[in-house]
């Protein structure tokens, strides 16, 4: 499951000099779906692209990187996507400051309807099922709930505010868990974070269990079943990684040393947690072992020439366990952006993809 969303990413895009963090199951008894969407003969396999700066969904075929889609999400400066959500052959986009979501059509690469709050920010989503989809608003404190086949647009918002900020939504045991930073309007933590369980037909809050560090904006389910929740931080001191069980809302435990400012994570099948930092690039957590495969001294990045790494938005590894890694680009150092291409167990360096500008997330799915 993939969410990707956060206010702290809006944070790093102003840092970076830029205008300013779930997702469904893939159904694996349909046949490969026609067209662009079916991949190449070789590999069915298609790559997924936010374009922050970009405002736009760039698709691409894992086969023939350079054949590509791109799905234009309109010119508004409002418009601010972070990440997204998969079910099926449909996306879901929040559009940040826009304060919509957009649904995609992935197999005619169009968008089918906009969702839209009243006001406030759409960051963090994910799809309950087919159809309903949980979203985020770190503006309001609150999430929202919307079904694709609804007759209005508006995004219902029947829940108590919960804590401020929420920036993720992961879908575990039919109920969502909302991942809240928990800071304020100038970005300071109020305290350390929540992850709060909620009810996904009422919107009503379940439970809540406090975070282990400060500044969470992102989580993942582990093949383990228990919720791996990332602190970011103050994007100076090394971030933390704190383990809920989401049947019982019980803090596991908290293991820290992650480098400054990670900002995302991923799981693979095999446990493999892949956590990436604007500044350092992608580190490498087994999470059977709670051990590093690739720690913040040695983590999977493009280096630079005078030494040191580009940093990382976002990772997500291919069915072969191939490591594709977001760079925003750095247009004050002459860095264009690109997918980085690593190779499984090795993580050598074995491709960069021109996908669009400010890519921000990248999820890689068979439709």
């Amino acid at each position: 499951m993939v969410t990707i969303r956060s206010s702290s990413r809006a944070l790093l895009l102003a840092l970076a000099s830029l205008a300013a963090l779930a997702c469904g199951s893939d159904d694996a008894t349909q046949p490969v779906a026609p067209g662009f969407l079916g991949g190449t003969a070789s590999n069915h396999e298609i790559g997924l692209v936010v374009n922050s700066t970009g405002k736009a969904l760039t698709l691409f075929q894992l086969g023939s990187p350079t054949t590509q889609k791109t799905i234009a999400f309109g010119a508004s400066t409002t418009i601010s996507p972070v990440g997204l959500s998969v079910r099926g052959r449909r996306a879901a986009v929040p559009l940040g400051n826009a304060a919509s979501v957009a649904l995609i059509d992935l197999v005619t690469q169009t968008t089918t309807r906009f969702f839209t709050f009243a006001s406030g920010n759409a960051t963090g989503s994910a799809f309950v099922d087919d159809t309903t989809i949980i979203v985020a608003n770190p503006t309001l404190n609150l999430v929202g709930r919307f079904t694709t086949g609804q007759s209005a647009d508006a995004i219902s918002t029947l829940s108590a505010k919960i804590a401020p900020q929420p920036t993720a939504v992961v879908i575990a045991g039919g109920r969502a868990l909302i991942v809240s930073s928990n800071l304020d309007a100038n970005f300071a933590p109020i305290g350390n974070a929540i992850v709060t369980a909620v009810d996904t037909k009422t919107l009503q809050v379940l439970g809540t269990a406090t975070s282990g560090g400060t500044n969470s904006t992102d989580a993942a389910l582990g093949p383990d079943g228990m919720l791996y929740v990332l602190n970011t931080g103050d994007f100076v001191a090394s971030g933390s990684v704190t383990i809920v069980n989401p049947a019982t809302m019980q803090v596991v435990t908290t293991v820290s040393g992650f480098g400054p400012g990670p900002g995302a994570i991923s799981i693979d099948s095999n446990g493999l947690a892949y956590i990436s930092s604007f500044f350092g690039g992608t580190v490498v957590w087994d999470t059977k072992t709670r051990t590093f495969v690739r720690g913040p001294s040695n983590p999977v990045c493009a280096k630079l020439a005078a030494g040191g790494c580009r940093g990382a938005f976002a990772a997500s590894t291919d069915a072969a366990g191939d490591l594709y890694q977001a760079f925003f680009g750095d247009s004050r150092a002459g860095l264009p952006p690109y997918i980085f291409v690593y190779k499984a167990g090795t993580f050598a360096l074995t491709d960069s993809i021109s996908a669009g500008q400010g890519p921000a997330a990248v999820v890689i799915r068979t439709f």
